[in-house]
């Protein structure tokens, strides 16, 4: 499980171990520019301040790494995929075209999900989901990346949620995430 520290005056998100270890470094600066390893750069979505997307990224990555998930992302997994990486975090509600859904909320932000070479995916669902289901939506994201890209996921049974709600952290490597966009 891990901790987050946010410091806004210098745009980072500090996730620790239990013994008060930084693990990873998350800034909305360039890589180039952050003092600790291993960091990934975060991407804001558009409309989002620095500040909201870095608050966004310590909810969602503490979030994965919580002990409560059926099928767990651990710490190992988020630095796995998101250091030394350029990431983008895309939420949708699956509703009955997922795929649409997600196709969506990439175009809203401008990202181009083959260049992505990595991806966490936390699955929140009620719990009568079966387990095609879930294994389908991790699909649906394996299909948008880079053919050899690493697939992380999580799936989390919570009986008061209707809807199933996804939360992707995309990765692409640093040198490529200048902002390209979907056609």
């Amino acid at each position: 499980m891990l901790t987050a520290n946010i410091d806004v005056g210098r745009s980072i998100v500090a996730f620790r171990n239990e013994d008060g270890k930084t693990e990873l470094t998350i800034s909305t600066a360039p890589l180039a520019d952050v003092e600790s390893f291993p960091a990934a750069h975060l991407i804001p979505s558009p409309g989002f301040s620095a500040e909201t997307a870095l608050k966004q990224a310590a909810e969602i990555i503490t979030s994965f790494t919580d002990s409560n998930n059926y099928f767990h992302i651990d710490c190992s997994d988020v630095i796995s995929i998101c250091a030394s990486a350029a990431i983008h975090i895309i939420r949708f509600t699956a509703g009955d075209d997922p795929s649409k859904a997600f196709s969506d909320a990439l175009a809203s932000q401008g990202i181009a999900p083959l260049c992505c070479d990595g991806a966490l995916i936390n699955i929140m669902a009620p719990q009568n989901i079966r387990l095609s289901e879930a294994t389908s939506l991790v699909q649906i994201v394996r299909e948008a990346t880079q053919d050899d890209a690493s697939i992380i996921w999580g799936l989390t049974l919570d009986p008061q949620t209707k809807d199933t709600e996804i939360t992707i952290i995309l990765a692409e490597p640093e040198k490529t995430a200048a902002h390209e966009t979907v056609e």
